[in-house]
């Protein structure tokens, strides 16, 4: 018996509200395992420079800007920026 066989054999005893988590569940898993695989896909079909540039700018929330290291510091701005 196989894995699938298996699981459409356990459903069937289930109530349907319970048969529906599992159906939902399912679904959740495919749909990750989906995503996981194009993301990787596509990142192996893009040009160094593409890659590069489709990640841009993807942590810029993480990081400080040098006026609020600076501020932390307790360090004025640039005299080359006023």
């Amino acid at each position: 018996m196989t894995i699938a066989e298996q699981i459409y054999t356990l459903v069937k005893t289930l109530p349907q509200n319970q048969a529906q988590e599992i159906l939902n569940f399912a679904e959740f898993i495919h749909s990750k395992h989906l995503n996981t695989n194009q993301i990787i896909n596509d990142s192996a079909n893009l040009s160094w420079k593409e890659l590069v540039y489709s990640l841009a700018g993807s942590w810029k929330d993480d990081f400080p800007s040098l006026e609020e290291i600076r501020n932390e510091a307790g360090e004025d701005i640039l005299r080359e920026s006023l």
